[in-house]
């Protein structure tokens, strides 16, 4: 009965609304009204008049059990105990020193990094730069097992001749085969073996005693080359830091740009007298 008693309601909404009561009040809990407009905001113009009720209805009844919530909150509360002026006041600086300092980045920071910046972060703070994982470069292919080309595929990736290289990858455009080649950039060992079905409980061992694979799994077959490989707890390479550490450069940059802010202003109401203090008066 409750719930048919809300679709009720918001049918009325409608039929209110059709006859151009944009403000028909739709529910009331003590002084506080919810109208037609308020809802309407809430629902998609696309949504179908189903999704629209139903919409219509958990907004309704959520509103309404916001209100009673409130109500009874205010009847059983002190005045004490109902009093947040200070932490709306608290609140409200806080948003409008995040804001002024948000709008002071945006016009001041630079965010240009250099690669002579990077490396000396990288030399000044090496023993942070730690692995926790284990990292890769790959060249890997894969393609149907019974495949025509699969011999040919075979061969121009495993040729060391720079010529093959490049025909090993016009071959996979050519043949619509997966593949992957990334000489410059680390791949994380787990974002790797999502790629291609290596099964293994000892990384290390595998990493360390096999330059390339071949994989047959299921209806494919797939060709892994290991270009180079960092162990984990090994030295972290900066090629795989860099990204990070230009990060934390233009935080620091930012982090001293606001500090550099509120030291300025100090300063400046101090030397102009817009500050008093009576710590030392008698």
């Amino acid at each position: 009965m409750q719930r048919l008693s809300l679709i009720a309601l918001i049918f009325v909404a409608f039929a209110c609304n059709k006859k151009g009561s944009e403000d028909a009040i739709i529910a009331q809990v003590g002084d506080k009204t919810l109208t037609w407009t308020e809802m309407q905001e809430l629902i998609p113009d696309d949504a179908s008049p189903e999704d629209s009720i139903l919409l219509a209805e958990k907004y309704l009844k959520d509103w309404i059990t916001d209100q009673v919530v409130v109500a009874k909150a205010q009847e059983n509360l002190s005045e004490e105990a109902q009093n947040f002026d200070e932490q709306i006041e608290n609140y409200r600086k806080t948003l409008l020193t995040y804001a002024y300092e948000q709008e002071l980045v945006r016009q001041q920071l630079d965010t240009n990094v250099s690669a002579a910046e990077i490396e000396k972060y990288y030399n000044d703070n090496i023993s942070s730069f730690e692995l926790h994982d284990y990292i890769v470069k790959v060249k890997f292919c894969a393609t149907n097992t019974d495949s025509k080309d699969l011999k040919q595929l075979k061969k121009l990736f495993y040729s060391n001749d720079p010529k093959d290289f490049a025909k090993w990858e016009a071959f996979c455009v050519e043949k619509q085969i997966n593949y992957f080649i990334d000489e410059d950039n680390w791949m994380m060992w787990d974002d790797l073996i999502k790629k291609i079905p290596i099964q293994t409980f000892d990384v290390e061992s595998f990493l360390t005693r096999n330059k390339s694979v071949e994989i047959e799994n299921g209806e494919n077959t797939h060709f892994i080359m290991f270009l180079d490989y960092q162990l984990s707890g090994s030295q972290s390479p900066l090629s795989f830091e860099k990204d990070k550490i230009k990060a934390m450069i233009i935080n620091k940059r930012k982090l001293d740009l606001i500090a550099k802010m509120k030291e300025d202003l100090y300063n400046e109401a101090i030397t102009n007298e817009k500050v008093e203090t009576y710590l030392n008066d008698k």
